[in-house]
């Protein structure tokens, strides 16, 4: 975590100019990023195909199913609704 200790400031590594300085005072807080690969992006696991995009968490594909299966119950009951 990028620490100025002059400033006394933590920044995100995104706020910090390239050089990996700090932006008030010029102060060295972090080593220079690497470079994101091309074709990928940041995220990106380093496991599998180079230029395969990253999968989705297994606890996204159980919300959706958990939203597919609450949306058909309300659906089942919107119908038994206008039927009675």
């Amino acid at each position: 975590m990028p620490w100025c200790e002059p400033c006394s400031k933590f920044y995100n590594p995104n706020t910090l100019a390239e050089d990996g300085t700090c932006p008030r005072c010029g102060t060295r807080v972090a080593q220079q990023a690497s470079p994101v690969p091309r074709g990928g992006a940041a995220g990106q696991r380093q496991t599998g195909e180079p230029g395969a995009p990253p999968k989705a968490p297994w606890h996204f594909w159980l919300m959706i199913a958990a939203v597919a299966i609450y949306l058909g119950w309300r659906l089942v009951q919107g119908i038994a609704a206008l039927v009675t």
